[in-house]
Order: structure tokens, then sequence, then C-alpha cells
């Protein structure tokens, strides 16, 4: 019995101790965070390429990528990894815009990096982004025009031209619309509350149409990006039916201004839209 005993609570430690070990990574796993170091936020950056890089929680065990876009253009691009251990080490990271994916255009530029890692041994994932704004410009001896990558099978979104969206108040949607893609498709953006308390439902809707009729557009691919005072992401929205209205609540701890990035896009015209909301 004695024996019998001892095996019984040897083998109930060793599972124990494979649980606490499974539960460490678990935890370890999702407690990650991502940053880009360069360039800052709200910075002044030359139109064309850029480099951006940053730092994320990778390290030699857990199993993580880190991906970039542009203004919320899909498919996201995989960084490169630039960590002292070896390859596949996204601790610290980097990513060059070039026209093989989008430049930097005049105006301004919404960069967004994501970490997705897996949970061991066999998942779910977990994710979280970070972005910041850069404003791009031009010398004097700079042209204004980017030459953007033509419409291929894979990169379905082009903008003709280059336009500086104009200054308004901090509250007024802002439309960053293209010349050419504001004759294709319409973007009406309405948040509901503003200002709203925290912890309150907030609803944000989305609709594209015919600028000509003035009808609902279907098999248009809608995004709805909702970020916080600190650019952190906190909720994402996709649909391709012409029209998204989430609802959702708002955290009690955060408060200030929180932005709204909207975009549509068909057969290769992306059209782009934002406004801001004060959490109190």
């Amino acid at each position: 019995m004695g024996f019998e005993r001892m095996l019984i609570l040897g083998f109930s430690g060793t599972v124990l101790a494979l649980l606490m070990f499974t539960n460490i990574g678990f935890v370890s796993v999702h407690g990650i965070s991502i940053k880009i170091d360069s360039p800052l936020g709200n910075q002044q950056v030359p139109v064309g390429e850029l480099t951006i890089s940053g730092t994320s929680t990778d390290n030699s065990t857990s199993q993580c990528q880190v991906y970039v876009d542009w203004n919320n253009l899909k498919p996201y691009q995989l960084g490169t990894p630039t960590g002292s251990n070896g390859s596949a080490d996204f601790s610290t990271w980097s990513f060059t815009y070039t026209s093989k994916y989008h430049l930097i255009q005049t105006g301004v530029n919404d960069l967004t990096s994501k970490i997705t890692c897996l949970v061991p041994p066999t998942g779910p994932t977990v994710t979280k982004w970070y972005s910041i704004n850069v404003t791009g410009t031009t010398s004097p001896n700079q042209s204004s025009n980017v030459e953007l990558p033509l419409p291929t099978a894979n990169n379905d979104t082009v903008s003709s031209s280059n336009v500086q969206t104009s200054s308004l108040p901090p509250d007024t949607p802002s439309d960053t619309t293209n010349a050419s893609s504001s004759e294709k498709i319409t973007l009406d953006l309405n948040v509901e509350n503003d200002p709203i308390s925290t912890g309150g439902r907030q609803t944000v809707t989305l609709t594209a149409s015919d600028p000509l009729t003035g009808n609902a557009l279907d098999r248009v691919f809608l995004r709805l990006t909702i970020k916080d005072p600190s650019g952190n992401i906190i909720k994402d929205y996709t649909d391709n039916d012409g029209k998204l209205s989430p609802s959702f609540r708002l955290g009690d701890d955060i408060t200030g201004q929180f932005s709204v990035l909207a975009s549509a896009s068909q057969a290769g015209i992306e059209t782009t839209k934002s406004a801001t909301f004060l959490v109190e």
C-alpha cells in the first residue's frame, strides 16, 4: 500500500507540474505586446519608401509573427525579424514600405503593426495591434506624385492620385478619399454618441453608396477600425455587403478622443473616411 501511495503521489505531482508549465506558457503568450519605435507617431516623413522598426514580446520559446499594413490595406505584410535569436525572433523587427505593397503618400498615413502568437501546443492564436499616424510630405526637389503599383490578382486596391487631407476640427469627420475614388464610392460614416461616457454603448454606422444614384452598393468590402487615444485598436469589423453598423461597449478606464477609420474597396478603387468621438 505504501508503494502504491507513493506511486500515485508521484504521478499526481508530475501531472500537476505539467499543468503548471502549460499554464505558465499560456499566461506568458497572452501577455503579448508590440510597438512601433521608429518613426514616432504624428511625425512628418518623406513620401515614397519608408522603413519602420519596432519591438515585441516574442522570444526564443514563443511562436509569434509580426505583420504590418498601410491604411487597412490587406493582406497584411510579414515583417522582417531582426532579433538576436535567429530568423524567427521578432523581439525586434522592421518593414520597408515599397511599391510592391504601398508607398507612403502625401497626407496622413495610418501604419499598423500586428503580433500573432500561437498558444502551445495547438492553439488558439492571440493577437495584439499597435498603430501610428505619420504625415507624408514632399521636399522642394521631390515630386508630389507617388507612382503606385498597378492592380494585380493579389493587389486590388490602388489609389490613382494623392490629395492632402484638409484640416478639420477634431470632432468633424474627415474624408481622405482621392479624386478618382470619390467618383466611384460615397461613404457615409456616422457616430451615434459624441461625447459618450465611459462604459457606454457606442454605435458606428458605415454605408457605401453610388455617388450618382445614391443607391447602396453591394459586394463592397468595408472595414471599420476603432482606436483608443493611444492608437491601440480596440475594435475591428469587416463586411462585404455595403453596410456596417456595429454596436460595442466601451471600457470603464479610458477617456479621451477615440478615432474611427473606415475604408471601402471595390474593383480596384479604395475610399477612406475617418471620424472621432470623445469619451468622458
